[in-house]
């Protein structure tokens, strides 16, 4: 005699229900009023829907913390940061603290600044009631910082043996990369060595280091303000201490790791973009290369920052109930237009792209070298966004930006979006924040690319009115805002706004 599903005991029902994905889920709702009682009469299976739709993971190593106080937390957390009105704002004065040419990292619930060419990284955990900033001294001056925080409890230092920062043509220096766990401020009990020394061309050491950490995998760009000169890059496997790949004579001007195994950058100067396999021969040429809208005559593209959070998977013994999505985040690009006959006019957008979407496009091994029209790969998935300075931080779903009057919060999440296109394209939710939409089908850039390049991707901006900052991040719980002390009445500080 068969047995029908809907026969078995609820707890056995509620087990096959939590492994489905969100649109089957969804759709389980409408089958049935008993199907539908049994998904809403469970704290699991409502805290699975509210974590996907999300676009967040669930930590299984939380076990002290039942599915119903997950689901409690998880809402209270994503309607703080909808209406951008934090549980607290707490201020740390940095009277002591030279903040011109820092480089910054915001991973999990630690934050790091150092000065560029210092041998000194400061850092906080914001988690701590009462954060205090904490000194880390290095053996090197500092070049650039990365940390995967919690995916790997990992800060990674670009050290060189002398003085970068502003010195032109410094040649003969030592470049080398440090593994630290953030937790002890010890060599990382991961990494074979602590230290790894970066291969030298003997020439002229670069103006610009960027580092990327993805799991195991950690990339080193070496880049020169002069647009003649050649960049340089490695991927590593940081845990093993081996070189994977090596483009010892480049012209890249960012990059990013999509996954451990997939390397994202952008060619000097041109509309374009490059995805590489890094077990790949680099004389195979990149795996696909999509094309951006091209500037106007006269123009040309200048990328120069690639953000991206969290680092990896989430594979860290973390207590936090819940992480954003890797594989669901996004990454953003800073795009400068650069204008020949008009040097001093200054001109950016932001396009922030599905992660999960660009590995998709990755092909199969006899298409290897395709390359792709933006009209083709580019609407369905990429927002562009016009923010009021430059690009700062991004998280998951969410970026963030310093503008004149105060922090614009961007979430690009399509089910926040799809929820709020049914009430007001305009709420005024409290005297500190604006929350609006921004619709499907809007025209950017005008007058910056030869051809009308259209929007096609909807999302929410919370934007508060009386806090400016120099500089803001995004966390998974938080937004740090940095203020320089240059305006009246104003004290270099940093304000950490806390959603959890």
């Amino acid at each position: 005699m068969p047995i029908l599903l809907l026969d078995l005991p609820s707890e056995i029902l509620i087990l096959i229900f939590s492994s489905l994905g969100l649109a089957t889920l969804t759709s389980c709702l409408a089958t049935n009023r008993c199907v539908k009682s049994i998904i809403d009469g469970s704290a699991l299976l409502q805290y699975r829907l509210a974590a996907q739709a999300a676009c967040v993971e669930d930590n299984p190593g939380s076990i002290q913390i039942d599915s119903a106080h997950k689901l409690e937390m998880l809402q209270r957390r994503q309607d703080r940061f909808k209406r951008l009105s934090p549980r607290t704002i707490r201020t740390i004065e940095l009277d002591d603290i030279n903040l011109d040419g820092c480089k910054y990292a915001l991973s999990g619930s630690i934050f790091a600044m150092a000065e560029l060419d210092t041998k000194v990284l400061i850092w906080l955990s914001l988690a701590n009631p009462e954060p205090v900033f904490q000194r880390l001294e290095v053996p090197g001056y500092i070049q650039d910082l990365a940390l995967a925080i919690p995916d790997q409890d990992l800060l990674v230092v670009v050290l060189s043996s002398k003085p970068v920062a502003d010195q032109p043509f410094v040649s003969d220096v030592a470049v080398e990369l440090r593994f630290y766990e953030m937790s002890t401020q010890s060599g990382h009990p991961m990494a074979r060595e602590h230290v790894m020394h970066v291969p030298s061309s003997g020439g002229r050491c670069p103006d610009i280091f960027e580092s990327d950490i993805c799991g195991p995998k950690v990339a080193l760009l070496g880049n020169y303000y002069n647009r003649a000169t050649r960049s340089w890059m490695f991927v590593y496997d940081w845990r093993s201490g081996c070189l994977l790949k090596s483009f010892s004579d480049c012209s890249y001007s960012a990059a990013v790791l999509l996954s451990p195994d997939v390397v994202l950058v952008t060619p000097k100067y041109m509309d374009i973009i490059e995805m590489w396999t890094v077990s790949d021969d680099i004389a195979a040429g990149p795996n696909i290369s999509l094309l951006l809208p091209p500037p106007v005559e006269g123009a040309m593209y200048e990328i120069f920052n690639i953000g991206s959070e969290p680092k990896g998977y989430g594979s860290s013994p973390s207590q936090e109930p819940f992480y954003s999505s890797f594989t669901d985040s996004n990454i953003g690009l800073e795009i400068d237009f650069l204008f020949n006959h008009d040097l001093d006019r200054d001109e950016s957008l932001f396009l922030v792209i599905s992660r999960r979407a660009l590995l998709q496009l990755l092909p199969p091994v006899e298409f290897h070298g395709k390359e792709l029209a933006w009209k083709v790969w580019g609407p369905p998935i990429a927002h562009w966004l016009d923010g009021p300075s430059s690009w700062q931080s991004i998280c998951g779903q969410r970026c963030a930006f310093a503008g004149p009057s105060g922090i614009r919060l961007v979430d690009l999440n399509p089910h926040e979006y799809k929820k709020a296109i049914s009430g007001p394209t305009k709420i005024q939710t409290r005297s500190e924040a604006i929350v609006s939409l921004r619709n499907e089908n809007r025209t950017i850039g005008v007058g910056l690319f030869a051809e009308e390049v259209r929007s096609h991707l909807g999302y929410l901006v919370a934007e508060s009115v009386q806090d400016a900052y120099e500089d803001v991040f995004v966390g998974e719980e938080c937004i740090v805002g940095l203020k320089n002390g240059l305006a009246p009445d104003s004290k270099k500080s940093i304000d950490i706004w806390y959603f959890g």
